[in-house]
């Protein structure tokens, strides 16, 4: 059998990061219905499972694998983010808003841009670099502005480590892309499964010791769950890797700094939170900081 060729490259890489940036703020509200009636745990599962089945689908769809030679390196891109980074924004979002939540990205951006600096050597110079303390304050705006009186220092706290792990798994994934062999369904396929497979035990564990309400929960919230496994995982993580081909870990930190903006406009839209007037402001800003970040973008 011939083996399966690579995805070509038909949308410009600030397309495919604008529509991850879109489908990660809408699992950001996804998530927080699903909250409402199910634990951490049970949306993480549902999240892992549903997002690893329908990426596994399209690889065998499409013929299967393609070289599996760096496995190890998508194992890790698995453990990193959504592994640790999905357990810990689940419980740090059931303890704050969902547009608040917008901070988990925020600091991922900074997180990603840092790292990229330490391990890959990118520069931050010019427009770009005044585009990054831009963009960060306005999501900064967007995700610290207390919200209804249900924010936390522990659900905030959980957020931030969230986007540590999500910032090194942002910078893997652009070391992975520079394999001209790593096929993006490959990777995203391989990155889902470890997640899940790792994530098995503490969920099996979560149900056994009566941290699980999904016998309990309604049809919306579970309907809200499984949504989230493709706007939260299969779709957006896939969206991110053929986009990393073309471009550096800054700009595109720059371009997912519109999280936090499509996050709380359908908080609004969705869930009748209302925005502030330093959200407003930060939305403003992330926005100016993605329009500047296109010079660097295909």
């Amino acid at each position: 059998m011939a083996a399966p060729r690579p995805m070509p490259r038909h949308f410009p890489a600030t397309g495919l990061l604008a529509a991850a940036a879109l489908s990660w703020g809408l699992s950001t509200v996804l998530s927080k219905l699903a909250l409402r009636q199910l634990a951490p745990l049970d949306v993480l599962g549902i999240e892992l499972v549903i997002g690893t089945a329908f990426v596994w689908l399209v690889l065998l769809a499409r013929g299967g694998p393609a070289s599996l030679r760096q496995w190890k390196r998508f194992a890790l891109l698995g453990l990193l983010e959504p592994g640790l980074g999905f357990v810990l924004a689940d419980y740090g979002l059931a303890r704050t808003g969902a547009s608040q939540g917008a901070l988990l990205l925020a600091c991922e951006s900074l997180f990603a841009i840092v790292l990229a600096w330490i391990v890959l050597g990118e520069r931050v110079r010019g427009r770009i670099g005044i585009a990054v303390a831009v963009g960060f304050a306005g999501s900064l705006l967007v995700g610290l502005e207390p919200g209804g009186g249900i924010n936390s220092v522990l659900g905030h706290g959980l957020v931030l480590a969230s986007s540590a792990a999500a910032g090194a798994s942002a910078v893997m994934a652009r070391r992975v892309a520079s394999d001209d062999g790593a096929d993006p369904v490959t990777v995203t396929a391989v990155q889902l499964l470890t997640a899940t497979v790792v994530a098995a035990p503490l969920i099996a564990v979560g149900a056994a010791t009566g941290h699980s309400h999904l016998a309990s929960a309604d049809g919306p919230p579970l309907l809200a769950a499984v949504a989230t496994g493709a706007a939260g995982s299969a779709l957006p993580f896939l969206l991110y890797k053929l986009a990393i081909r073309d471009t550096t870990v800054t700009p595109a930190a720059l371009i997912l700094n519109l999280i936090p903006v499509f996050g709380a406009g359908l908080a609004i839209a969705i869930l009748s939170e209302r925005p502030s007037v330093p959200e407003l402001a930060g939305g403003a800003l992330v926005v100016l900081a993605a329009a500047g970040a296109q010079e660097a973008v295909p």
